[in-house]
């Protein structure tokens, strides 16, 4: 039997200094060095009306930052790994970025930043935030692998703030603000919950978090709401009215659960309304009905009569669906068909949620479809989970003005700006599967945008990495940039998402996605190309040490994969790799304990620079069904790697659609 993975825990200085890997640079000694001082250029344009940009408040990193009368700013500061830019005004929306360094361009020692754009404000014109699926329960209290906890007891509202707080600046200044609430809300677990594989619940101190974080709305029209029947809907609805936090799609019988929160947002009647796309299996069922209650079942009928009702009210219904199935890239018929529906009777907006990853979005007859959002909060560990967005919507009134895709991970469970690899993974998937509706998105300031008065060009593809063969594909986030054009179709797309570990790190927030065996790992300064890399240290009394990720891949039915990226040593030494699958009937701790791990290769590193590598995979037939992971081995010597990729390959598929997210080719 293998020897048990360790899952990777902050450091700390002193621990890192303790455990420093002894290359050219030391890593304490790079980490605690004064910034230096560099130079940064950009422009803001406002978008949607006329405004004097010299009124808009710019800030980089918390500095002031003056913006000239032709949208340009100027500015000197310290040397930074991430760059968070806000833009506030009185005749404009909120508006925020988020950038690592690697990210940017450099033009006479400057950094440079792509151009950003804020929305006007005019008359009846209000901007909505949607995030994606929340519960703030599980392994935040209760971690595995002997992670860290996140909430405790003792300071647990401080706590769940905590998991907001990245986030906040970018839903706060909303007009309305709202989220998915996947859960039960109580003071304890209520014991008395139907025969479901999973069920949740949350303190209800999540309510007066959630209100005072600045949401304004919760949806409640999902399969967990019901998950402790009628005490536990009793204890959430409680909870919500005492923060004074509205909410829908839920109610004790069929009646209450179909009425809409009837909210005024910026002087406009607008009804919010939710509902769940299947009643569940077990007794009783999840939906409310004449005698019970539980979320609000989204039968054709249901959507017809509430969102024509609200309508016919004066008000304009907008309908978050909660349906599809579970980590699937595109919605199900019926799900899609209910949405459809739901525009044809008069909703001027509709946002889904459930599969826990996202889908793409779509303009159906000049009204905005989100077919899924993915997680916002919440504690899953795949990979495919922790790549998602949130969706900021400009409504002047029934009309759609403009939508900004914000890309989001999900670090250390808690949602921060997406950067590096894991913006674009988030990227590609929404702009592949929204190019497939004949929806088009645009990028500004590394955000997707859709503006439905005009179709604009397909952001630029360009070759960012070329590593033994295999080309990494990034949009460019600057349109003006130079940019090596993508050649070739791109027909292979990574499963670890944020192996540049440029956005391994967001304050105290750190990636939980990879595991040592006889070593440490850490995330330092000093990667390739100046950014950052995972560093793997042997234990003192070991002859070498694995690093991999925590978890398995789902594989996509792929039979071909390459593992490939960068390697640096202080001396000779050789990097081992293997890949281990998960046996069909295995659960996932066991076979990270004792699945074989089959070797793929071997890679000489010289010392004292960076070393390509690449290992291919061939997976036998009827393997391509089972999970999967890579694994790396250094024997006995301190290791830094970087811009690593698992890479699936794509092949024909029996009619199927290609999977989203391609940007690799070789």
């Amino acid at each position: 039997m293998a020897r048990p993975m360790r899952f990777w825990g902050h450091l700390g200085a002193a621990a890192a200094l303790a455990a420093g890997v002894p290359l050219t640079a030391p890593l304490a000694a790079a980490a605690e060095a004064p910034a230096s001082i560099r130079g940064i250029d950009g422009t803001v344009a406002v978008v949607g009306g006329t405004v004097d940009v010299q009124a808009i408040e710019a800030r980089i990193n918390g500095q002031p930052v003056p913006i000239a009368r032709d949208g340009s700013l100027t500015a000197s500061l310290p040397d930074a790994a991430d760059y968070r830019i806000s833009l506030r005004g009185p005749a404009v929306f909120d508006a925020d970025f988020a950038f690592a360094a690697a990210e940017l361009g450099t033009k006479d020692g400057k950094r440079v930043l792509p151009q950003l754009e804020v929305v006007a404000r005019a008359p009846g014109r209000v901007e909505f935030f949607f995030g994606g699926d929340v519960m703030m329960a599980r392994r935040y209290e209760k971690p595995i692998w002997g992670e860290r906890t996140l909430i405790h007891p003792a300071t647990r509202a401080a706590d769940m703030a905590r998991l907001l707080a990245p986030m906040r600046r970018y839903f706060a200044g909303a007009d309305l603000a709202s989220v998915n609430l996947e859960t039960v809300l109580a003071a304890e677990d209520l014991g008395d919950a139907p025969d479901k594989t999973v069920v949740f619940y949350t303190h209800r101190d999540a309510a007066q978090v959630l209100a005072d974080a600045g949401i304004d709305y919760v949806t409640l029209g999902n399969n967990h709401v019901y998950d402790y029947v009628e005490p536990g809907l009793a204890s959430t609805l409680a909870a919500l009215d005492k923060a004074k936090l509205p909410w829908s799609g839920a109610g004790r019988n069929e009646s209450e659960a179909l009425k809409a929160a009837r909210i005024e947002v910026g002087g406009q009647p607008y009804a919010m309304l939710g509902f769940v796309g299947w009643k569940g299996r077990v007794e009783p069922n999840q939906v409310a009905e004449s005698a019970k209650g539980g979320a609000t079942f989204g039968s054709d009928e249901n959507i017809e009569t509430a969102v024509t009702r609200e309508v016919a009210a004066g008000r304009m219904p907008i309908v978050q669906y909660h349906g599809s199935s579970e980590y699937s890239d595109r919605p199900t018929d019926i799900s899609e068909r209910r949405m459809k529906l739901a525009i044809d009777k008069g909703a001027v907006l509709v946002v889904s949620h459930h599969p826990h990853v996202s889908h793409g979005l779509e303009l159906y007859k000049g009204r905005l479809i989100a077919y899924s959002l993915g997680n916002f909060v919440f504690d899953q560990y795949f990979p495919e989970t922790q790549a998602t967005y949130a969706l900021k919507v400009w409504m002047d009134g029934g009309t759609l003005f403009r939508a900004e895709i914000l890309p989001i991970q999900l670090l250390d469970y808690r949602p921060v700006p997406a950067t590096g690899a894991i913006r674009q993974a988030a990227l590609h998937r929404i702009i592949d599967l929204s190019a497939e509706r004949g929806t088009r998105i645009a990028l500004s300031g590394g955000h997707g945008v859709i503006n439905p008065q005009r179709q604009p060009a397909p952001p630029r593809e360009c070759a960012a990495t070329s590593i033994s063969g295999v080309i990494a594909y990034r949009y460019a986030l600057d349109p003006a940039a130079p940019c090596a054009a993508a050649t070739g179709a791109m027909t292979g797309r990574d499963l670890i998402l944020r192996g540049d570990f440029e956005a391994a790190r967001y304050d105290d927030a750190t990636d939980r996605s990879w595991a040592s065996e006889n070593g440490s790992v850490d995330f330092v300064a000093g990667g390739f190309g100046g950014g950052h890399a995972l560093a793997l240290r042997p234990d003192a009394a070991a002859s070498s040490a694995t690093v991999a990720p925590t978890t398995f891949f789902r594989n996509g039915n792929a039979r071909r994969y390459t593992l490939v990226g960068r390697a640096r040593s202080a001396s000779a030494a050789t990097l081992a790799a293997f890949v281990q699958l998960q046996p069909k009937g295995s659960g996932m701790t066991k076979a990270i304990e004792s699945a074989p791990r089959q070797p793929i290769g071997t890679a000489a590193l010289t010392g004292g620079a960076w070393t390509d590598f690449r290992f291919d995979v061939d997976l036998a037939p009827g393997d391509e069904e089972l999970p999967l992971r890579p694994l790396l081995q250094v024997d006995g010597k301190p290791v830094r790697i970087d811009d690593i990729a698992f890479v699936a390959w794509d092949e024909p598929a029996n009619g199927e659609p290609p999977a989203p997210g391609r940007s690799y080719s070789r």
